[in-house]
C-alpha cells in the first residue's frame, strides 16, 4: 500500500478549507484558485472513500464528524513539516535556533558561558540548551540527535562520533591553605601516601585518579566521595583532605570561602579534553561554535586553567 498518494499540499488545502468553512475563503488564505481547493477536497474524499464535508452553495462547507477528526490529525503533521523545513533552511543560513550542548567537563562553567555569550553578540535569534552528563551519555546524545555538540574527557569513544582535541589536562593536587603539603612547589603521587583524599567520583574522573594512584603504588585513603567539583573544593577547603583534579577555576576560594592551593604533580598522565559531534556535515551553528571553542583553547586564557 502506498502511504504517500496524498501530498502535503492537498492535505493542507483540505485542512484550511475545513478551518475556514469555505472553499473561497481557503483559496484566499492559500493564494490559489477556488477550483484547486475544491479539487483537493475531492481527492482527499476519494482517497479515503468517505464524505468528509457537506457542501452548501449559500453556506459554504461543513465538515462531517469524520472530516473534523481527519483535519485535526492533519494539523500537527503540517506543523511538523513546517518545523522541519525551517530547521533545514537554518543549516546554511546564519546563527539562529537552539544549540544543544552536552558537557562532561567539571569546570566548563569557567569558560563555556563567555564563549556562548560571544556567539550571541550580533544576533538575538540564538539560544542554548546545556546538559551536564558523563562522556558516554554525551556521545549517545550526539548519535540520537538530542545533542548537537559535546565536550567530554577521556578516550572511550563510540562509533559514529567525530572528535577534535581541545587540550591535555595534567593532574594537580588541591589542598587547603596551611596544609602540610601546601608549602611545597610541586608534588609526586607518592607524596599522597596516607594522606586523606577527597575523590571526585564521576565515571571518568574517579577511575582516572584511582588508576594514577595504582600506577604509583599508592593506596588511597579516601575520606569522602562526591560528584560535584564545588563540593570537592569545599570539603578540601574545610580540611577534610586533599584532592587530585585536572582543571582549575579562576578563583582560589571554595564556596565556603576557604582559601585553596593548587600544586602541580610531577607524574601522572593527563586527561584529554575533546569536542565531539555526530559524523557527517554539521549545520553551520555547530561548526561555528566548535571553531570558536577551539580558537579559545589555543589562547592564553585556556592555559590559565592548567598552569599552576
Amino acid at each position: 500500500m502506498d502511504d504517500l498518494r496524498l501530498s502535503l499540499r492537498l492535505l493542507r488545502a483540505y485542512m484550511v478549507a475545513v478551518d475556514c468553512g469555505s472553499i473561497t475563503g481557503a483559496a484566499e488564505v492559500l493564494n490559489v484558485a477556488p477550483s484547486a481547493v475544491a479539487a483537493a477536497i475531492d481527492r482527499v474524499e476519494a482517497e479515503f472513500g468517505a464524505t468528509l464535508v457537506v457542501r452548501a452553495r449559500a453556506r459554504g462547507i461543513t465538515a462531517t464528524p469524520a472530516g473534523r477528526a481527519l483535519a485535526a490529525r492533519i494539523r500537527p503533521l503540517i506543523e511538523d513539516y513546517s518545523d522541519v523545513m525551517q530547521q533545514g533552511y537554518a543549516l546554511s543560513q546564519g546563527l539562529r535556533g537552539t544549540l544543544h550542548i552536552g558537557y562532561y567537563a567539571p569546570i566548563a562553567p569557567a569558560f563555556l558561558p563567555h564563549i556562548l555569550r560571544n556567539l550571541t553578540d550580533n544576533t538575538s535569534e540564538l539560544n542554548f540548551s546545556l546538559q551536564e552528563c558523563d562522556n558516554i551519555t554525551a556521545q549517545s546524545g550526539l548519535l540520537d540527535g538530542t545533542l548537537d555538540v559535546a565536550l567530554f574527557a577521556g578516550d572511550e569513544l563510540l562509533a559514529g562520533v567525530e572528535t577534535r582535541s581541545l587540550m591535555d589536562l595534567p593532574p594537580y593536587v588541591l589542598a587547603p591553605k596551611g596544609h602540610a603539603l601546601s608549602a611545597r612547589s610541586e608534588l609526586s603521587l607518592r607524596d599522597l601516601h596516607d594522606t586523606p583524599l577527597v575523590l571526585l567520583d564521576l565515571p571518568v574522573a574517579g577511575a582516572y585518579v584511582r588508576r594514577l594512584l595504582r600506577a604509583a603504588e599508592v593506596t588511597p585513603h579516601v575520606v569522602a566521595t562526591c560528584t560535584s567539583v564545588e563540593m570537592v573544593r569545599s570539603l578540601v577547603g574545610a580540611g577534610a583532605g586533599v584532592a587530585v583534579l585536572n582543571m582549575r577555576p579562576r578563583t582560589q576560594q571554595s564556596y565556603g570561602g576557604d582559601i585553596l592551593r593548587t600544586l602541580p604533580l610531577t607524574d601522572g598522565d593527563p586527561l584529554h579534553l575533546v569536542t565531539g559531534r555526530a559524523a557527517g556535515t554539521p549545520r553551520r551553528l555547530v561548526q561555528v561554535f566548535q571553531d570558536r571553542l577551539h580558537d579559545w583553547f589555543t589562547g592564553p586564557e585556556a592555559r590559565e586553567l592548567i598552569t599552576l
